[in-house]
């Protein structure tokens, strides 16, 4: 069970959401045709177990995420195991969820990960302690550190401001000041 939850905030991580974009994540936000992901939607979990749909902060927050071909295979698998894994009614058809077929509180899925980092340390392969939302951070990270456009991950994340986001993220910048500088004396 554990790594099925984990193997569904890996995904998380891959489309770059919200926890409450990813909960609120059905199949049919996964548009083959457009090769996007539309993101429409929130879900929060309430104090008394229940769930809350509901729409983005923001209109920044409504927007389309480009599909991969790693994604779309992702994807696939997910949907294919999810058919044969869960057999209990599926919640709304919903990308991520449990093997009940149920939406999943993200404490559920940080206990997971940590289960998962406590075998790993016992190996002798300990990995610092992380939460399903620092999956969204890497993927910020490793984005800009390959040279992504700052204004792009802004749209890709859902931020209003391309200052919240580089508020969020400049600090991966200084490790590229060098390199740029080496790009432009050959511009120059």
């Amino acid at each position: 069970m554990v790594s099925f939850l984990l193997k569904n905030k890996i995904l998380f991580f891959s489309f770059c959401l919200t926890k409450a974009e990813a909960a609120a994540l059905t199949w049919s936000d996964i548009d083959y045709k457009q090769n996007v992901i539309h993101v429409t939607k929130t879900a929060t979990f309430n104090e008394d177990n229940s769930w809350t749909t509901g729409t983005p902060k923001s209109e920044a927050g409504k927007r389309d995420i480009p599909l991969n071909d790693t994604i779309k295979g992702i994807l696939t698998r997910q949907r294919k195991k999810q058919s044969i894994v869960i057999s209990i009614d599926r919640e709304e058809n919903r990308v991520f969820v449990s093997v009940f077929g149920k939406m999943v509180d993200n404490s559920i899925v940080n206990k997971a990960i940590r289960s998962v980092l406590a075998r790993l340390e016992e190996k002798g392969k300990p990995i610092e302690d992380f939460t399903v939302h620092a999956l969204r951070d890497t993927f910020a990270t490793r984005y800009i550190e390959q040279g992504g456009s700052p204004q792009t991950l802004k749209t890709i994340l859902g931020h209003s401001s391309l200052a919240m986001t580089m508020d969020l993220y400049s600090h991966v910048l200084p490790n590229t000041k060098q390199k740029e500088m080496d790009n432009l004396k050959i511009v120059l």
